[in-house]
């Protein structure tokens, strides 16, 4: 499946358990990543994964690591 991602941008994150990390698209898409992709978010506690912030639409980042997740990167392109 090809996933256009030119002018779509993450409009919400939400995490089910410490397992699955959901993203929402501003395509009224939602992703299903699995955090065992992306260890330093696994490692985060609930509280840690609250503080996050959606960087121009395309990148994610917690305050608690130093680390930038881009959108391709999140949802495997």
């Amino acid at each position: 499946m090809k996933v256009e991602t030119k002018n779509i941008e993450i409009t919400n994150v939400q995490f089910i358990g410490d397992v699955i990390m959901l993203l929402t698209l501003s395509n009224d898409r939602s992703f299903i990543v699995p955090l065992n992709k992306f260890n330093s978010i696994a490692t985060l506690t609930s509280e840690q994964r609250k503080d996050y912030e959606i960087i121009d639409g395309e990148n994610l980042s917690f305050l608690a690591i130093n680390e930038v997740f881009g959108i391709h990167e999140l949802i495997g392109l």
